[in-house]
């Protein structure tokens, strides 16, 4: 068992090291107030917007708002799972026909979220991103000259 584990650590070391980079430069622009990333700089939501807010609804078996965040928050643990195992198991064409089904279904469910329902959840605020700010600042700043 503990040279399995051993080979499946080396294995997948790379991906596991980024995994906890990324969340912990998450947690630290989280600190700082920042908690999505993509809209603090474009003012743009992205695909998963509100998916953790979903997932700790459903946690306290508040289900409605939990689809009132992300309705796809209950595939999340599936979808994961299947990753997991066909990774694990070495089924790339699996692996890959789950991932790419997900992030299709993902993008769809974002794009009618965008474009079809007011929430506060999914936003397209271009002008009040961090990126176009600074455009318009610099703009506003070299014209003023």
């Amino acid at each position: 068992m503990q040279k399995q584990l051993s080979k499946l650590w080396k294995k997948h070391k790379a991906a596991l090291m980024a995994t906890v980079g990324i969340l912990l430069l998450y947690l630290l622009l989280f600190a700082m107030g920042i908690s999505c990333p993509i809209k603090f700089f474009s003012g743009i939501s992205c695909p998963g917007c509100g998916m953790t807010r979903a997932c700790i609804h459903a946690l306290r078996l508040d289900f409605s708002a939990a689809f009132s965040y992300h309705p796809l928050w209950i595939a999340l643990p599936f979808v994961a799972a299947l990753l997991i195992l066909f990774k694990i198991k070495n089924q790339k064409k699996a692996f890959y026909t789950v991932l790419y089904t997900a992030a299709a279904v993902m993008i769809a469910v974002y794009l009618f979220r965008l474009l079809f329902t007011k929430s506060n959840v999914v936003v397209f605020l271009p002008e009040e991103g961090l990126i176009p700010r600074c455009i318009k600042g610099l703009i506003t700043y070299f014209t003023s000259k």
